[in-house]
């Protein structure tokens, strides 16, 4: 254990020395001697698991088996060199598959070539669509996502993944498109469920649960696998009614692109919308989570870029749209992997490794739900939600909203909905803010909270701290908060705004301040402004109304105090 505990400290970088990869030269960044070996088996490890879980998400999106493989070598190469992200794992991913599936399945039969050409020009669409948030350095709208809202939108993918997976669990069989759906098909099968299968799972599950605690850095994934797959062929268990992976045809990138009707270009975009939102939400959420636990920079907009063109390289290929996977980011950092070495062994591994594709068929599916049942557990972050609880009711209420929203509603939905929220929250503190009384510390020139200790109030002078930006939503509560003030000091000459707080104004703010100054002029009551930054001295100095550019401005408050008494 001290042994591992060395090591890993030797591969993470600490917060004081945060370091984002640049290009080729990034690609090797963080490497050295010491971790070279725990990295290339921390890519082995993804690899075990992408394999087979893209194999099957193919079938999920309801196209040929190998295709997913072609999106996930193209994707994963693309974003080692693209992304600043060390360890983020980009491919096709259950998330998104059944979206552009359901969509795209009603303008076109199944297997179709039709159908594998709305697939490719899908991912297509949305790669330019997620370029074009990263080239215009939109990332910053995925500072929405609070980390309560991260906890709670991660939690909701994981309780997904498990319920996608049941059905596997149990070998029987599934439908339904939501969740709700999928259970209630399920409740209907609960008198044929597999003993087998659910052995399989559960033993799986066991083995890479045992196998973290025993060392995580090595490719339980894969010892389980082969382990499931060696006991479904020598116990004849396919004879039992356990399920296979099946067939799996390796076949190279296909140019599926070409003209569509304009009905067919209308899903096709408005599918790559629904598709950008939840690419740009699970990816956002996935790329600042592995960041922070590895203790590295973020540069959303640059990851963006990367996952763009891996959406574009993709669908140029004949393949699937592609996004970040919390599930193997997970994996990959559970197994030590800090740098790019982790995706460029997992990608180069891939491709090495695709005309063994074929053997994949003897993969019992009961193991592969192992996998991601052990995945969706690390997803489900339910002692960080305890934590928000602890600090904060309303932000709490936010991540189950969120996750509630997520399971019942899909991640579309259910993240819009509490995005939404919290831009509301957020809107409505803005718009109630606190209008603190300062006074004078006794014996020095610092003016604090006047219910601090050995403060107190000067007469004839109300100071007060305003503790938000001015703005259209809380310009008419700082009119009233300030005539109240006056009420319950009706001895007030002087009134000093502390605006070190305020760091803009904007024009509805510039208008009510100036009817205050009006209202405050008619009763002999002079005001000034202290501690204004730049901004706030250009507009107040620029105000289209006279009342306003006559302020005063000083640096301090009690430089204000001194020239009202005087």
């Amino acid at each position: 254990m001290g042994h591992d505990s060395k090591k890993h400290e030797a591969t993470r970088t600490p917060i004081g020395q945060r370091v984002v990869t640049d290009g080729l030269r990034g690609t090797f960044a963080g490497l050295t001697r010491v971790n070279l070996a725990g990295q290339i088996l921390a890519g082995v490890t993804l690899l075990a698991i992408a394999i087979p879980e893209q194999l099957a998400t193919s079938q999920l999106a309801g196209v040929p088996a190998f295709t997913a493989m072609i999106a996930f070598i193209a994707a994963t190469l693309i974003f080692v060199v693209m992304g600043s992200n060390p360890i983020t794992s980009i491919g096709v991913d259950s998330t998104i598959a059944p979206l552009f599936t359901v969509a795209l399945l009603k303008i076109a039969l199944p297997s179709s070539s039709q159908y594998y050409a709305l697939v490719a020009a899908t991912a297509v669409v949305t790669g330019l669509l997620v370029l074009g948030v990263g080239l215009l350095k939109l990332g910053w709208l995925a500072d929405f996502l609070s980390l309560p809202i991260v906890r709670g939108f991660m939690s909701g993918i994981g309780i997904i993944i498990i319920v996608h997976q049941l059905p596997r669990v149990l070998g029987v069989s599934s439908g339904g498109d939501s969740v709700i759906q999928r259970l209630e098909a399920l409740s209907h099968h609960l008198g044929s469920i597999n003993g087998w299968s659910v052995v399989l799972a559960l033993g799986t599950l066991a083995i890479m649960i045992i196998g973290e605690r025993i060392n995580p850095r090595l490719p339980w994934a894969l010892a389980a696998v082969l382990i499931g797959s060696v006991l479904v062929g020598v116990l004849s268990l396919t004879s039992h009614g356990v399920q296979d992976l099946g067939a799996v045809i390796v076949g190279a990138p296909t140019w599926r692109l070409h003209w569509f009707s304009v009905h067919e270009w209308s899903v096709v975009i408005t599918t790559a919308i629904t598709l950008l939102i939840v690419v740009m939400s699970q990816s956002a959420a996935t790329l600042r989570t592995s960041a922070d636990e590895l203790g590295v920079a973020d540069n959303i907009s640059r990851d963006f870029v990367g996952i763009g063109i891996a959406n574009i390289a993709s669908g140029m290929l004949g393949s699937l749209p592609v996004n970040a996977s919390p599930a193997r980011t997970t994996v990959a950092r559970l197994a030590g992997g800090r740098t790019k070495m982790v995706g460029l062994v997992a990608g180069v591994g891939a491709l090495l490794l695709s005309p063994l594709a074929t053997y994949a068929h003897a993969i019992p599916l009961a193991a592969l739900a192992g996998v991601l049942l052990f995945v969706a557990g690390r997803l489900i972050k339910i002692g960080q939600i305890r934590s928000v609880l602890r600090t904060s009711r309303v932000e709490f209420a936010l991540a189950i909203v969120t996750l509630l929203g997520v399971v019942l509603l899909g991640v579309e939905t259910g993240l819009a909905v509490a995005v939404g929220l919290a831009i509301l929250d957020q809107t409505w503190l803005s718009a109630r803010p606190r209008m603190v009384e300062m006074g004078r510390r006794k014996g020095t020139t610092s003016w604090e909270p006047y219910d601090a200790h050995d403060v107190n109030r000067v007469d004839h002078i109300l100071a007060v701290l305003f503790d938000q930006d001015m703005f259209f939503a809380n310009a008419g509560v700082f009119r009233r908060e300030m005539h109240d003030m006056l009420k319950k000091y009706p001895s007030t000459k002087h009134v000093i705004i502390d605006a070190v707080a305020i760091a803009t104004i904007d024009y509805t703010a510039l208008v009510g301040l100036n009817q205050l100054v009006e209202d405050l002029t008619r009763d002999h009551i002079s005001i000034a402004f202290a501690r204004a930054n730049n901004e706030v001295k250009r507009k107040l100095l620029t105000s289209p109304d006279k009342a306003t550019r006559h302020l005063k401005m000083f640096e301090s408050v009690d430089a204000a105090a001194n020239d009202a008494l005087s």
